[in-house]
């Protein structure tokens, strides 16, 4: 599976980006993991402290899924659905464009974090749910590396693709 319509250079910058967003994803899992190791009791600023992380980890995962979807599939869905079609999307194969990025078992899990990201996007007046975000904080813990190490296998085959895409250009 090579996608010809995409430039070498194109695979790269992919490459380069979803590594350095992982990065920041990582950052903010470490910080999320460890807050949520040494919480005994939950504070407004606590809660709140979570609740952005938790939706800033979701929001980086969106927007290196956006980005692989754009260069391989040339747009990103749209409509009322899009956020969760994009995240279906992206666990599946897509048949001589590209592998499935995230393994689809992942999909419930995240499609909860998903859920929770839009929650806490538009809820201006509602209290945070404690044990809620105790849950989706342990959920983020066991799937960042899982996530990450998916990523991480998506970019090497990208920088493979440009590899090959150079070879075969003569470059």
């Amino acid at each position: 599976m090579l996608p010809e319509y995409v430039t070498a250079i194109e695979l790269k910058r992919l490459a380069r980006d979803i590594e350095t967003d992982l990065a920041v994803l990582d950052v903010i899992a470490d910080q999320v993991t460890n807050k949520g190791k040494h919480l005994e009791t939950f504070s407004p600023e606590n809660e709140a402290f979570l609740a952005v992380k938790l939706h800033a980890w979701y929001t980086g995962l969106e927007s290196i899924l956006e980005r692989i979807a754009r260069v391989l599939e040339g747009s990103v869905p749209t409509g009322p659905s899009s956020h969760q079609e994009l995240l279906r999307n992206m666990t599946l194969p897509l048949s001589e464009v590209r592998p499935a990025i995230i393994p689809f078992e992942l999909l419930p899990e995240l499609s909860e974090l998903l859920a929770f990201r839009h929650f806490f996007r538009h809820a201006y007046a509602v209290s945070l749910d404690e044990t809620k975000l105790r849950i989706h904080a342990a959920c983020l813990t066991t799937l960042h590396p899982k996530v990450s190490e998916s990523l991480m296998k998506f970019a090497e085959t990208a920088v493979e693709w440009s590899g090959k895409i150079e070879t075969k250009s003569g470059q």
